[in-house]
């Protein structure tokens, strides 16, 4: 039972939150960026919305960006990033969703949007589940 399905590593329930993380956010790409925002869907700044993604799978995330940036454990560089991962930037952070990509509150222009990991640079990749 389970033998050879190839999901015998121990991180199985990591690995799926992290993606049910990741599919989670998604679904609000197109909703506003508001300043000072935590509503995922009437409008979120970044921090905002990385704290109320995870707050939905009862995880606490400090409020601010830089806070965020150090919290969980660090990840070495986007090769080993997971989906569900933070990406932290100077004053921004996003989640990682795979292929090189984040999905982030952006700005009050663009809102909700998914963009290439290294659209900025890179300050941290942390490991929240």
């Amino acid at each position: 039972q389970g033998a050879g399905s190839g999901n015998s590593s121990g991180n199985t329930s990591a690995e799926t939150l992290g993606q049910e993380i990741a599919n989670y956010a998604l679904k609000f790409v197109g909703n506003p960026y508001v300043y000072g925002g935590t509503s995922l869907t009437n409008g979120a700044d970044c921090s905002g919305f990385v704290q109320s993604v995870y707050k939905h799978f009862g995880i606490s995330l400090p409020r601010t960006s830089g806070e965020q940036g150090k919290a969980g454990r660090a990840v070495d560089g986007v090769a080993n990033a997971k989906p569900g991962d933070l990406v932290w930037y100077s004053g921004h952070i996003g989640i990682y969703i795979g292929n090189n990509q984040i999905v982030h509150a952006s700005n009050p222009k663009n809102g909700i949007i998914i963009s290439d990991v290294n659209y900025r640079t890179i300050l941290g990749i942390r490991r929240i589940v």
